[in-house]
């Protein structure tokens, strides 16, 4: 029996790191605001089930999931139970200033989650999943003396491969811990033109930075049942700062032609640095939150985070970031989970809602998000398994100060598998 629990975990790590390239090998769509920083962060959104709850993670166990927002969230599996949950989404965006619009859409793997219980008090799992995202491109053109023109391209992202440990202290009360390994390349290019002076050498910077560290992440869950088969559980969760290792190569050289349909030629190389070791200071980040539930019916919650993002800095050069905080409602309502003859009353029912002040801060202006969400578990018959879907969509910045204002549509598809070990055949 341990050979065959053994076997299924080795056999979905296995799987995990074997579509791990496949996931990140696409970029999420382009956004202008994934330019600063670490680039659009994925920090809190979890899975599919918290997706459609408006992103509220911090005070909900991990008795039929696996929320590793909150690592204390494992402790509350069942020690005979096998979870695994992955997803992929589709992502519908249009974007816009204060004269045009433009659509652009994407699809992508998003998260391989896996948890299984070692003892009563001893639970873990693994994972990996999108960190955060560069992918931009835009253009802008001047006229000082001679007219030139910057293009700004951006690409890559953070990917995060993470161990988690959920320990049962007390009763009602369980803590737990994450180990992220962070890696991931992300590249930045800027090219001066000067299109119509031949005369004039062009001249172009490619910065790129390869990240490969580990982050620590805590959390803490407590529980306490009221009258009425009512429970109440609080829930917090907090990151380390660090001082994340990485390591810079950066290319400056001037050429001949470049722009528009012209072949690149090298003309002099003004800084080459390769492998240079640099140090990026990641900052911390905190969460509570507090749920209300009864039996398996029903759930609703509420969510605060904060980030202290002005503290973050590449080689102590401070970015146009600031300190981000974000406000999620939401719940779930499930009408009779053991019904045998009527199928929509199994279904469980999700809806949240949030609002974000990003850690963008754009010429003076804070980019802010907001969003609302809808969700659906569909059980698949006699099986432990579920269909899950959540939709979420929102704004996030402004058309202020010539700035760019993104509407989305998320669709968010997972597949949750339950499974039970070391329960022996009753009839063969």
């Amino acid at each position: 029996m341990i050979f065959n629990k053994l076997h299924k975990i080795v056999f979905l790590t296995t799987l995990i790191f074997a579509v791990t390239g496949g996931i990140f090998a696409q970029a999420d769509i382009s956004s202008p605001y994934s330019r600063f920083g670490l680039g659009n962060i994925s920090k809190n959104k979890s899975n599919t089930i918290i997706q459609g709850m408006g992103g509220i993670s911090n005070a909900v166990d991990g008795k039929y999931l696996l929320n590793n927002a909150n690592p204390a969230s494992y402790a509350e599996m069942d020690s005979l139970t096998f979870l695994f949950d992955a997803g992929f989404y589709m992502k519908y965006v249009t974007y816009r200033n204060s004269t045009d619009a433009e659509k652009g859409s994407d699809a992508s793997f998003d998260y391989f989650d896996l948890g299984f219980g070692v003892t009563k008090w001893l639970k873990m799992g693994l994972g990996v999943a999108p960190f955060s995202n560069r992918s931009y491109s835009s253009s802008a053109e001047y006229d000082f003396q001679y007219p030139y023109t910057i293009d700004y391209e951006g690409t890559g992202g953070l990917n995060k491969l993470y161990w988690v440990s959920g320990f049962k202290i007390y009763k009602g009360l369980s803590l737990g811990v994450k180990l992220n390994y962070v890696f991931g390349n992300i590249t930045d290019v800027t090219t001066l033109y000067y299109p119509g002076l031949n005369n004039f050498h062009n001249e172009k910077r490619t910065i790129n930075l390869h990240f490969s560290d580990v982050t620590f992440d805590f959390g803490l869950i407590y529980k306490q049942k009221l009258r009425n088969n009512y429970t109440l559980t609080f829930g917090a969760t907090y990151s380390m700062p660090t001082k994340l290792n990485a390591h810079q190569n950066v290319f400056i050289y001037t050429m001949f032609k470049g722009y528009g349909t012209y072949t690149e030629t090298l003309c002099d190389t003004i800084v080459y640095k390769n492998n240079e070791k640099t140090e990026v200071k990641y900052p911390q980040s905190f969460g509570a939150g507090i749920t209300l539930q009864k039996n398996d019916r029903w759930l609703i919650g509420i969510d605060f985070n904060w980030g202290n993002w002005e503290q973050f800095k590449i080689d102590n050069v401070s970015d146009s970031l600031q300190n981000s905080w974000n406000v999620a409602i939401g719940g779930c309502y499930t009408p009779y989970n053991t019904s045998v003859s009527n199928y929509l009353r199994k279904v469980t029912y999700r809806a949240g809602m949030h609002y974000e002040q990003t850690y963008f801060n754009i010429y003076g202006t804070s980019i802010n998000k907001y969003g609302v969400t809808l969700g659906l578990g569909l059980p698949i018959p006699r099986a432990m398994t579920s269909i899950n879907v959540a939709v979420d969509f929102g704004k996030m910045g402004t058309t202020q100060n010539n700035l760019i204002e993104e509407s989305y549509f998320n669709i968010s598809f997972g597949v949750s598998i339950r499974d039970k070990w070391f329960v022996k055949r009753r009839y063969k």
